[in-house]
């Protein structure tokens, strides 16, 4: 270990993998990640579910495999060191980052460039004030997902989910398909805060309903969770008198919302922003002091791994090449109408080569939307979207020379359109005429398709050869690929993740998964290999998604 290196990266996860990555090939000589797990990967070994991967890797995989993407690439860049177990405690604006080890001890490391990825946290009960005893049985749903998909243990059997996050929807199916029942996902604002395709394919696709506008305003229980109240909620999110339901459960999980980890860069000086919680960034993800960058979710919450890959990649490069550089010109970015945040929020235009992405979320659900960026009465660029919706975060691409009459002035996005209210959206809907209207679920995009079976399955609204094969199939012989774990013999991990190779008939989804239920393996295993032959005849295998 070295006392001072080019780059140091604060977090093994999918952030910080990709920018230490990034950062070698674009001439760091020296790269040391810093993990305080004792592996590398961070949250994706929890998330064996897929759709991770289809934009930075056009492919769709799980977690674990999209986390084995970048740790087996490691070895080509010897300019990387990683050191796990490393519980960073400090970082100073002179980009000193003081850290403890088990075998290391206390130690101080300097940098040229310090790259932040500590990912994010969730809120928990005492986050959101929910009355009530304190009995057994309440988790926030990462914390599910632990127990479930790592150490092997099931949480409960009769589930009530607050929040419609998508770690909330995703465990919503995952308990299903384990046998337990999942009485309702309540959500407090008027539309859910998770990804259109998961809805679909969490929810629509097990029966589970989504119950907008409510809250939990009790919790009883002695030793564990007997029940808990709901409440419909008013437009400002007051509980309504007499709208009071009893449920009986033995489990809580919550989905309120995910928190970026920036104790780190509180300490070290870092402006931080009050929409994203995360540290105000320019074009290139440096923060307001000089040599730190900040990438992925503790930048801002994303809902795609690959956009955290997408802006690592660009913190990692810009980290690798930094010099200081003058911050008296920039261009703010500033949220408008319909905007909830936007990032980055500052523009150096000279450091741009040709073309700036702004992400942003909007504040409603929006049908047949403009985007536009402003400034002043200028309009800069303008877009086009057939749908927004808060739970999905939004990319726009601005050519630099857009820029080039703006000056140091600021610069507006808002969004205008339809709105619409949570309960008028429909995922699903069967016309008169022999049109279905569907959600596709194939990529985040979630393409509105018309299914004519009156002309022999005709698919219209697709962007992709892919959607017309969704729509055509979801009509006709719905499929889905099954994703779970099963029990591992003298393995360093319990539970060894898979995944169905191909999709399978939804009827034989629960058939499925009974084949996993006495199945113990042995290791070693590596990913791809063959766990259980020809799913229920399907012609389909489980196969390992992680080598153990």
């Amino acid at each position: 270990m070295k006392d001072k290196y080019d780059v140091i990266v604060v977090g093994g996860g999918p952030a910080g993998l990709a920018a230490a990555v990034s950062a070698a090939e674009q001439g760091a000589k020296s790269v040391l990640v810093l993990e305080r797990n004792d592996t590398l990967g961070g949250i994706l070994n929890q998330c064996i579910h897929n759709g991770f991967g289809l934009h930075h890797f056009k492919e769709e995989m799980t977690g674990p495999e999209y986390a084995a993407k970048f740790i087996e690439q490691l070895p080509r860049y010897p300019a990387i060191e990683v050191l796990t177990g490393a519980m960073v405690l400090d970082i100073s604006a002179e980009r000193v980052v003081s850290a403890i080890h088990a075998e290391n001890g206390y130690i101080r490391l300097a940098a040229n460039a310090v790259v932040l990825s500590m990912g994010c946290r969730e809120r928990t009960r005492g986050a959101i004030g929910i009355p009530g005893t304190r009995p057994a049985g309440i988790f926030t749903a990462g914390a599910a997902q632990l127990y479930m998909n790592i150490e092997g243990f099931t949480v409960g059997k009769r589930i009530v989910i607050l929040g419609s996050g998508d770690i909330g929807l995703i465990m919503a199916r995952r308990l299903t398909l384990e046998g337990a029942k999942v009485l309702g996902v309540y959500e407090v604002l008027p539309y859910s805060s998770g990804l259109t395709r998961n809805i679909v394919q969490c929810l629509e696709d097990y029966g589970i309903p989504l119950h907008l506008s409510h809250t939990i305003t009790d919790i009883r229980g002695g030793k564990r969770v007997e029940q808990i109240v709901i409440q419909k909620v008013d437009e400002q999110r007051k509980p309504i008198p007499g709208t009071e339901q009893i449920v009986d459960c033995d489990t809580l999980l919550l989905s309120v919302g995910l928190i970026p980890e920036n104790e780190l860069s509180r300490q070290a000086g870092l402006e931080i922003s009050t929409r994203t919680n995360g540290p105000v960034v320019y074009e290139n993800m440096e923060t307001s002091v000089p040599g730190i960058f900040a990438c992925g979710n503790v930048a801002h919450v994303h809902d795609l791994v690959d956009f955290v890959t997408a802006e690592s990649i660009r913190a990692g490069a810009a980290a690798a090449k930094y010099l200081y550089k003058s911050r008296e010109k920039f261009i703010q970015v500033q949220n408008g109408d319909g905007v909830g945040y936007t990032v980055p929020q500052r523009i150096r235009v000279e450091n741009v080569d040709k073309n700036i992405d702004i992400f942003f979320r909007a504040t409603a659900v929006y049908k047949n939307s403009k985007i536009e960026v402003k400034s002043g009465d200028t309009l800069i660029a303008s877009f086009k979207r057939e749908h927004l919706a808060p739970g999905e975060m939004e990319k726009i691409t601005v050519p630099k020379s857009f820029f080039d009459k703006v000056g140091n002035a600021a610069v507006v996005v808002s969004v205008s359109g339809e709105k619409l209210s949570g309960s008028a959206i429909k995922f699903r809907v069967k016309r008169p005429d022999g049109v279905t209207e569907l959600v596709c679920i194939v990529c985040p995009k979630g393409c509105r398709l018309q299914v004519d079976e009156n002309r022999d399955f005709t698919v219209t609204g697709n962007n992709c050869e892919r959607g017309a094969e969704y729509g055509k199939q979801e009509i006709s012989n719905p499929t889905r690929v099954i994703t779970s774990t099963v029990c591992v013999a003298g393995g360093a991990i319990s539970r060894m993740p898979v995944k169905t190779d191909k999709n399978i008939p939804k009827p034989k989804i629960f058939e499925a998964m009974l084949l996993l239920d006495e199945l113990e393996v042995k290791t070693p295993f590596k990913a791809g290999d063959v766990v259980v032959s020809d799913i229920c005849g399907t012609g389909a295998n489980f196969i390992s998604t992680r080598g153990l």
